[in-house]
């Protein structure tokens, strides 16, 4: 559980996964409703500030968790020191507050995700390849409204499949994310990106991610990693690298080799 168990180059490709945030639907969402560059301006000074508001007391409540102060025995996990110390520091009402603020923190997010899977599917979906004259206001919100009930009744019945631990299953989805990353860095900078690759880079993804996936038992193996035989040495990295990588090339090979975007496309994307 500490970093000095972990091959180098297994912790170093864990630098990929962070990667991830900028491909939340609802950051991303966020971002593009922006008017101008201007509106970021305070977003990101005053960033890196609440940041540090927010990670001060997470550290200090591991630092309390290793001293005196809590006595935490070694059966106690480090993703669930958190909960043992509510349980045996902190009275009732604390307690209380405490869990109401997590469980405020986890639907904040968890309804901005669902909220915009729902604008995706009217827009990007129903809307793109339907007439949007043939639905009122009202048929789209609820187009959307019962979109989201389905993917929560398939995100409720995934969770009955059987135990998994967290945060393999974060690392896992947070790889996915990340390999999506390329594509919209490709999309902003590079004028030679074409639709098919596009498509190729997000199939790779999403077949390197599901054979990888399968291979870890669907994250059942906490400790799997992908491995590297290499002048008698192995080589042990994150899932997230194979992926990312997959990507990449699957969107770079397949650009090269399609017909570019014609020059009226590319003016009107690139100044």
């Amino acid at each position: 559980l500490t970093r000095m168990h972990i091959p180098k180059l297994k912790f170093f490709t864990y630098l990929l996964v962070p990667l991830s945030v900028g491909m939340f639907p609802h950051l991303f969402q966020h971002w593009l409703t922006a008017r101008s560059a201007a509106s970021f301006k305070l977003p990101i000074v005053a960033h890196p500030i609440f940041i540090l508001i927010v990670w001060v007391p997470c550290v200090l409540i591991g630092v309390w968790a290793t001293t005196d102060l809590a006595s935490v025995p070694d059966a106690v996990r480090a993703n669930t020191v958190l909960a043992f110390l509510v349980k045996t520091k902190a009275g009732p009402v604390l307690a209380g507050l405490l869990t109401a603020g997590i469980l405020a923190a986890i639907m904040s997010s968890l309804d901005s995700q669902f909220l915009c899977l729902g604008t995706i599917f009217t827009n990007d979906i129903v809307m793109h390849y339907g007439d949007p004259k043939n639905f009122t206001d009202k048929q789209k919100i609820l187009m959307a409204r019962l979109f989201i009930v389905a993917i929560v009744a398939v995100t409720y019945a995934c969770s009955l499949m059987g135990y998994r631990r967290v945060f393999p299953m974060a690392v896992w989805c947070f790889s996915g994310f990340s390999s999506l990353f390329p594509l919209v860095f490709a999309a902003v900078y590079w004028k030679r990106l074409t639709a098919a690759g596009a498509i190729a880079s997000v199939l790779a993804a999403i077949a390197s991610w599901s054979y990888l996936f399968y291979q870890s038992d669907f994250a059942g193996n906490p400790a799997y990693s992908f491995t590297l035989q290499c002048g008698g040495e192995t080589y042990e990295m994150m899932p997230v690298a194979p992926i990312f990588l997959a990507a990449v090339v699957a969107l770079v090979a397949v650009s090269l080799v399609t017909k570019p975007p014609s020059e009226k496309t590319l003016a009107k994307f690139f100044d």
